[in-house]
């Protein structure tokens, strides 16, 4: 009996050694599944900060597929790895306000940290070709349908698809005899054309309405931006406005034009977007949209942290008269980026006869007021990049020499200057990532975007759209001095755009092409 038990005994200690081992080989099966087989790449020892659960730890990311698949204190191993010791590890920033979507452009805004960009203010004309053109693109990419555009092709019968081609169209529109899409009030004939044009960019899938009223006042009767405003609504998606009215003072205010579109939001129970509403009576745009947002309604507001705007010289509100009435000496007000110099009352009228389509750059916000607006909570930021152009208004290649670029330096540096503004004036860290890539995210995902709701989040599970960045140096480098206008940020080493490093040693990686379209579905007919 006594042997029998030593056999059984002996038997089932074979067998639990036995089935131990298999267990070991199982769980390190897992373990290998887990590190070298599962991670395209590995982000180590960084400070992972997410604006949406407030997670801010020092933890490992393992990306596979384009998606994050584990935030871990544990040992990970993958394909490619990113020592980020020292580094945060964001969410990509995201800007939604930017114009003339050019490779050189893109490539300035990867630098500056921007996963995802969009053309929301002046929108295109053609949905399709401006998705078609971008197939192979560097970040993610949308557009708005354009307000201005539908005018201009309606109203002058000259096509333009975008902000660059509208550059040369509006000499175009002049040299018929007028910018009737500027100043012309459209028939009612002519307001069913312009809306065809808004409906069918909608149905091909644009992510809203871009309402650039501001450049067309005297044309844009309040009737036509309400009824866009309601087309876009009917779709469930943004209004995108650059506001009327240039002035600080009455009776055309500012803020009077960022009232419109708000109120007509809220009639209409849509989403809305008041871009760089950091000009006027700033204070009471924020009052405005806190007031809405705490009833309920998915509206919000831009701001990019500089004290000039850049626009062209025959704007509207680059009027000598307006900048007068405003109290604003010329001399110290209009720069020209391609000089760095200012220019007298007598050059920027000869600039706006002969050359109106010219980039100025115009101060006219208080510099002490930039941390403010970093500082405000859910205060999206668009940098309301300009096209990266040369001195005479040419498109520049993919790698011109940063020196070439004629632009504000909002176009190179807004998000990096966001994160110094930040370091400099104690304003926490968190609030203003939430501002650079999680509101805008949410506001968009809000809106049924189905693509925006895994954006701007550092959490498992979504899009792996990453932005690395030394919170001790990072710093914007471009500047409005005459050849640094597009000077690319400092202290963003890594940059991935749907899992795929993009940005290496704050370079571009030649061969990365992982942009994705950011669209509503097709509408079919």
């Amino acid at each position: 009996m006594k042997q029998k038990l030593i056999k059984l005994f002996l038997a089932m200690l074979a067998l639990s050694l036995g089935t131990g081992a298999l267990f070991a080989a199982s769980n390190d099966a897992k373990a290998r599944s887990t590190t070298d087989d599962a991670y395209d790449v590995v982000i180590l020892n960084g400070r992972v900060m997410d604006p949406e659960t407030k997670l801010d730890k020092v933890l490992n990311v393992g990306i596979k597929d384009g998606i994050i698949k584990v935030l871990t204190d544990k040992k990970i191993e993958g394909k490619e790895t990113i020592n980020a010791k020292g580094l945060v590890v964001a969410p990509g920033f995201i800007d939604t306000h930017i114009h003339g979507i050019t490779k050189l452009g893109r490539k300035l805004l990867l630098l500056d940290g921007v996963t995802t960009a969009f053309a929301t203010e002046f929108g295109v004309l053609d949905i399709d070709k401006f998705y078609n053109e971008r197939k192979k693109w560097r970040g993610n990419y949308g557009a708005t349908v354009g307000l201005n555009f539908a005018r201009m092709k309606v109203l002058d019968h000259v096509t333009a698809q975008d902000d660059i081609d509208w550059l040369n169209a509006t000499k175009e529109a002049a040299k018929k005899g007028a910018s009737n899409w500027s100043t012309k009030i459209p028939t009612p004939e002519e307001e069913k054309q312009i809306m065809a044009l808004i409906k069918k960019g909608l149905d091909r899938g644009a992510l809203g309405v871009g309402i650039a009223v501001g450049y067309a006042s005297a044309g844009t009767p309040a009737r036509e931006v309400y009824e866009t405003q309601k087309l876009a609504a009917q779709y469930g998606r943004i209004t995108a406005a650059h506001t009327r009215f240039g002035s600080g003072i009455p009776p055309d205010e500012f803020i009077l034009g960022g009232d419109e579109i708000i109120a007509n939001a809220m009639y209409l129970k849509a989403p809305a977007i008041f871009q760089h509403f950091h000009n006027g009576d700033w204070p009471l745009a924020v009052e405005f949209l806190e007031k809405a947002r705490e009833q309920g309604y998915n509206i919000w507001g831009e701001i990019y942290p500089y004290a000039a705007y850049s626009t062209q010289a025959g704007s509207e509100f680059v009027s000598p008269e307006n900048f007068k009435r405003n109290g604003l000496d010329i001399s110290k007000t209009v720069l020209d980026p391609s000089t760095g110099k200012y220019l007298t009352e007598e050059e920027l009228k000869k600039m706006r006869k002969d050359n109106p389509n010219h980039l100025v750059v115009v101060f006219s916000r208080k510099k002490e007021d930039i941390a403010k607006w970093v500082a405000l909570e859910g205060a999206t930021i668009g940098s309301d990049a300009m096209p990266a152009l040369d001195a005479q208004g040419n498109v520049l290649p993919e790698d011109a020499p940063y020196d070439k670029i004629v632009t504000h330096p909002r176009a190179a540096g807004t998000h990096a200057k966001a994160l110094r503004v930040a370091r400099e004036n104690n304003i926490p860290l968190m609030g203003v990532l939430a501002n650079l890539s999680y509101w805008s995210a949410k506001h968009m995902g809000d809106t049924g975007l189905e693509s925006m709701k895994v954006r701007g989040r550092m959490q498992e599970g979504m899009v792996a759209d990453i932005t690395i960045f030394d919170p001790k140096t990072v710093a914007d480098r471009a500047d409005y001095e005459a050849g640094k206008n597009g000077l690319p940020s400092a202290g963003i080493p890594y940059v991935l755009v749907n899992g795929v490093i993009t940005v290496k040693d704050s370079e571009l990686v030649p061969d990365a092409y992982a942009g994705q379209p950011i669209r509503y579905p097709i509408i079919e007919k």
